[in-house]
């Protein structure tokens, strides 16, 4: 008798968009899902969920911060302990949005910061908190024509700066695991060969881009595989001169986007899910703001100016320039059933399936035996009722 088996009951689980009615049996122990052919032994601990859904735990792919943290502001000489202090409260307020994984996202700094902060994001986990699964750095390498939030002063050519000298070897090995690139600067073609010869594990992403299909499908098969908040920092979808965007329907890439209202028309998340449900993915793109009273907030590295947070609407002070958003992935999720009219587990696979495809993430991201027992449980309309990690629960709605 094994008595760490647990077993979810009278519920409903996420498998590829479809909700299926199914028992879903874990192990604490070991903290990870087993299969169902446990229901043999005795004393396994049967929680009846009273038909509400199971899903994977989400993962928050691009996420520049929250509740007052920007990842700029990390490695500054703060006291002993506070960088650690400010991402494992990043980490706990994800896993109340039902987020188990997350990696950070560093936009654009100056060029000597990089090594200081990426380190800071190496992959740990958090007690009671989601886990941080490394860096995405998004930048310099962008455009300048589109650079939307990001420092001008701060791009740079990759012909001009190899990855090594900007990011630190050690750091491309241990902690960065998604870089965001303009493919059309001088130099990114070499640079993605690079990039996929020495740090495999690496995946490179398009955006903040004025490249054209063709530059972006060329890029794509040297081993590109994303396009970074599509349609967002990139050129317009024209139907004779597609831009990155018209690689959505090639089948050749994943492409995130930002379902939260103010970064696409609820159109266009319809026609991103439609074009290739495996292959969309859903990001927060938050920055600090999020979790924030609205109001007139401080700039940190990234931003100099003050920002203006209204609702999920963050954007530089007395500009239309969107710095990034405020929504979180559980709204995120319920706004895409909204917008398109498709079922909850359809949404929640944009938020956990495809992205742990997309990352090469074996152990997250679905609910088969063998991977991490990391679960969100949901009501019918999407809220997060409960967050389990490694077959424990970490949170629950009070």
């Amino acid at each position: 008798m094994d008595r760490s088996l647990k077993c979810f009951t009278n519920c409903l689980l996420c498998t590829s968009g479809e909700l299926v009615a199914q028992d879903l049996y874990f192990s604490t122990e070991q903290g990870t899902i087993t299969p169902n052919y446990y229901y043999r032994q005795e004393g396994v601990e049967r929680i009846d969920l009273d038909g509400k859904i199971v899903a994977p735990g989400f993962l928050d792919l691009q996420t520049n911060g929250m509740k007052g943290v920007h990842f700029t502001q990390l490695a500054l000489g703060n006291a002993p302990g506070d960088d650690e202090r400010r991402l494992e409260e990043v980490s706990k307020m994800e896993v109340c949005h039902g987020v188990t994984g997350w990696w950070a996202t560093v936009p654009t700094v100056d060029k000597d910061r990089w090594k200081q902060i990426v380190p800071v994001l190496k992959p740990r986990t958090f007690v009671s908190g989601a886990d941080l699964l490394g860096a995405h750095v998004e930048g310099p390498y962008l455009n300048a024509s589109k650079k939307g939030a990001h420092s001008a002063a701060y791009l740079q050519e990759p012909a001009k700066i190899s990855p090594q000298v900007l990011y630190g070897d050690d750091n491309l090995i241990d902690a960065i695991k998604l870089i965001t690139l303009a493919p059309e600067l001088p130099g990114s073609t070499a640079l993605v060969d690079q990039l996929q010869e020495e740090y495999p594990h690496i995946v490179i992403s398009l955006g903040h881009s004025a490249a054209t299909y063709e530059e972006g499908l060329a890029v794509l098969q040297l081993g590109a595989r994303a396009l970074t908040h599509v349609f967002n920092a990139m050129l317009p979808l024209h139907h004779r001169n597609p831009g990155l965007a018209g690689l959505m329907g090639t089948g050749k890439c994943y492409y995130s986007i930002i379902p939260d209202g103010i970064h696409l028309h609820p159109s266009l998340v319809t026609l991103c899910m439609r074009t290739d449900p495996r292959k969309c993915i859903f990001i927060t793109d938050s920055v600090e703001l999020a979790g924030l009273p609205d109001g007139v907030h401080g700039g940190h590295g990234q931003i100099a100016q003050r920002q203006l947070k209204q609702g999920n609407k963050a954007t530089i002070e007395g500009t239309d320039t969107l710095i990034g958003g405020c929504c979180t992935l559980d709204e995120c999720i319920r706004n895409a059933v909204a917008f398109t009219g498709c079922n909850l587990a359809e949404a929640v696979q944009c938020a956990t399936e495809n992205i742990a495809d997309m990352m090469s993430e074996s152990k997250r991201g679905r609910l088969e035996p063998g991977r991490r027992a990391d679960f969100a449980i949901l009501d019918h309309e999407g809220v997060v009722l409960e967050t389990w990690i490694g077959g424990s629960k970490v949170w629950a709605r009070m």
